[in-house]
């Protein structure tokens, strides 16, 4: 049975629904209008048009987050102070405990120069909130990023003592803000006191944030401190030798690692990474010593062959860097070799010690024959990796080279173009075969495998390619017979020979016929190299002089003017010297690759302790 009443309330309840819907839709629309208009006049910096919308909205819904950054900031910009006070204290009504608006309320206090106020509003901020870790967190970070420092750092410790969260990572990175270098560090230690995983992250904070020498220098005493404090905690420890390794002072991160080896029975491994750092940054000395140490305590171990390996290498280049270079080094490394072959055997983990030991047979004592024999025996061990027998491939081309046999020696570097092409092997070979072409004089088949190779994606061999490309290119055509280029690459070989005496001799011919030659400085500078290795340091400085007088802005210039000061400093013990060599490095040379290598020299020079 149909009720009339029933239809009636129905219909009114449809028709009200309808009308409702409609209203809230004309309102949204409005408003979104409304909005639009606002922040449009708010770009364009019309503040008085966009407040004027903003308040429209803010009447209908008075604490509107959406309108809040913009409608504050104009009212600030046009200095409508009293507006914005009570604005800011209608949306805390509605909520009281929001970061933004709070520090907005103690900032518009600033702004009215009434400092009390702020204070007092922030203080009581952050008692209010002292017991919400969360809130607290987001707080301090508002606060740090408005510039409100020592409030964030106020909220961080009252909410470390209130609540159970740890904030020390936080208060770390909120003193590195402030630039208090030495209050982040002691809040980092603080924090690896609990949390040691955190030792890479707050590694790479120090590493990207300590510039200066006295921020470093104050980081040795705060460890040592802390291990002192808590002896159990290797994170301390582990850090100190972090740090040394930092300040590339190897030996004494050897010693603190040698003591953390002993506590955790480690077998050597990170004193073998320290060692192969300090052989990576040229450190000889201290290489020898730290792999020493690891082949007389770890014999047997699994590390002892890579140890005892890298040991005659540091040995070897030790040696190769002292000039002149003592024959009688020389044998004795090759013995110490022997000696290891003998003990280890020849494998695989050892080929590249027989390499090391034929190479320095060859190149050094002139012992050709038993170096190619060395060779040919590494080529019978079975399982060694095809990269290394092309290398050796290569290393018996260029013993054919030293013999005057250079037949043999293209045929070999062709094998290996051919078994290693596009690799840095391959490339290294072609740029070998070009060299060959380039000792011969026949400069049109070197270039055209030197123009191939400046292709390479071996950006090293690529550079050569393209250096003595171009050293070609500059140097033919010049006279008909070529012969000044030709006499100059025949010395080329001399000196990938060793037969220094016999090169220098043909240099002055060059010279002598050729007078004011493009190649003149060239050789100037090619000769002050042998004259280095010679150990004639005398002769080689007044070559370099030579170089810098001739064209001191070529090509050889910025490398003429630095070996001359590491000749003054470290053959010549000429301290003055080398620091105006140095120093004319920086003005004379400023975008040269060793400007920063010169600028540690000097400090250095005067005693100042280097980073």
């Amino acid at each position: 049975m149909n009720n009339p009443s029933m239809k009636k309330y129905n219909s009114f309840s449809f028709l009200l629904l309808i009308f409702l819907t409609l209203f809230y839709v004309s309102v949204f629309a409005q408003n979104t209008q409304d909005l639009a208009l606002a922040d449009e006049y708010y770009e364009q910096g019309e503040y008085e048009k966009a407040i004027q919308y903003y308040e429209k909205i803010a009447k209908k819904n008075p604490s509107a987050s959406y309108i809040y950054a913009n409608y504050l900031d104009a009212m600030l910009r046009l200095e409508q102070l009293k507006d914005a006070e009570k604005y800011i204290e209608r949306c805390l009504k509605d909520r009281p405990l929001d970061p933004k608006i709070n520090i907005d309320y103690a900032k518009l206090f600033l702004q009215k120069r009434e400092d009390k106020k702020a204070n007092r509003h922030f203080e009581e901020y952050i008692n209010s909130i002292k017991s919400n870790s969360h809130l607290a967190r987001v707080t301090a970070r508002v606060l740090a990023h408005e510039g409100f420092y020592e409030y964030a750092e106020k909220m961080y410790l009252q909410a470390q003592k209130n609540t159970q969260e740890n904030y020390d990572m936080d208060l770390g990175l909120l003193y590195l803000a402030m630039g208090k270098p030495k209050k982040m560090v002691e809040q980092f230690l603080i924090l690896l006191k609990t949390q040691p995983n955190d030792a890479p992250y707050v590694q790479h904070l120090l590493q990207s944030r300590l510039s200066e020498d006295e921020e470093w220098d104050m980081v040795e005493p705060m460890l040592y401190e802390a291990i002192q404090k808590y002896p159990n905690n290797e994170v301390f420890s582990e850090m100190l030798v972090w740090y040394f390794l930092q300040r590339k002072n190897f030996m004494m991160a050897f010693t603190q690692a040698k003591a953390l080896d002993r506590r955790n029975k480690s077998e050597g491994v990170k004193i073998m990474e320290i060692g192969m750092l300090a052989y990576n940054n040229e450190e000889w000395k201290s290489a020898m010593t730290i792999f020493g140490h690891l082949t007389e305590n770890y014999k047997g171990r699994f590390i002892y062959g890579q140890a005892k390996h890298f040991l005659m290498e540091s040995k070897e280049e030790y040696i190769k860097h002292q000039f002149p270079i003592d024959k009688e080094q020389i044998k004795s490394l090759v013995n110490d070799y022997q000696e290891s072959l003998t003990e280890i055997g020849w494998n695989p983990s050892t080929a590249k010690s027989a390499r090391n030991m034929a190479l320095l047979q060859a190149f050094y004592l002139n012992q050709k024959d038993i170096a190619i024999n060395t060779l040919n025996k590494i080529t019978e061990i079975r399982g060694v990796p095809h990269q290394l027998l092309s290398q050796v491939k290569l290393d018996l081309g260029d013993i054919y080279v030293l013999k005057n046999e250079p037949w043999e020696a293209t045929l070999l570097y062709s094998q290996v173009e051919k078994t290693e092409k596009e690799t840095p092997l391959g490339y290294s070979a072609k740029l070998k075969n070009a060299k060959l072409s380039y000792f011969n004089g026949d400069f049109k088949l070197a270039k055209a495998h030197l123009d191939i190779l400046k292709l390479a994606t071996s950006r090293e061999i690529a550079n050569d390619a393209m250096d003595l490309s171009i050293l070609i290119q500059d140097n033919t055509g010049l006279d008909s017979s070529e012969t000044a280029m030709k006499e100059y690459a025949a010395i080329d070989l001399l000196i990938f020979q060793q037969q220094y005496e016999d090169a220098l001799l043909a240099y002055n011919k060059i010279l002598s016929h050729f007078e004011n030659h493009s190649l003149t400085d060239e050789i100037y500078w090619k000769e002050a190299i042998i004259l280095q290795k010679m150990g004639r340091f005398e002769e080689a400085a007044e070559k370099l002089k030579t170089v810098l007088k001739i064209n001191p802005t070529d090509i050889f210039g910025d490398d003429a003017n630095f070996l001359l000061g590491k000749i003054y400093e470290e053959n010549l013990n000429n301290t003055q010297k080398a620091e105006e060599y140095y120093k004319k490095q920086l003005v004379d040379y400023a975008g040269s690759m060793y400007v920063v290598e010169a600028r540690k020299r000097i400090r250095k020079l005067r005693g100042e302790v280097i980073n």
